[in-house]
């Protein structure tokens, strides 16, 4: 079964409202006024409230991509002596 939500999205639509793109980005309402009031993110003031451009939500989350660093192992040996102690104590 599909979730209806997701349905509510219209593949070929450009324009979004906000909450069509929160549901597109997975992301709150809040959030994402947030980012179109400090003007990290277009939109459009329409008669009922924004309309978002597809292409800029690409955007935004291509900016906003981070690599995140892999652990490496023993790079910090005082978590492996914390975990080592909590299950000394649970034992």
């Amino acid at each position: 079964m599909s979730d209806p939500k997701k349905a509510l999205v219209d593949a070929s639509s450009r324009w979004l409202t906000v909450a069509e793109a929160c549901l597109y980005v997975r992301c709150s309402q809040q959030y994402l006024r947030k980012l179109i009031h400090d003007g990290e993110l277009r939109a459009s003031r329409f008669a009922s409230g924004f309309r978002i451009d597809r292409v800029d939500l690409d955007n935004l989350l291509l900016r906003r991509k981070r690599v995140i660093s892999p652990y490496r192992k023993n790079t910090h040996p005082w978590v492996s002596a914390r975990h080592a102690a909590a299950r000394k104590e649970v034992a």
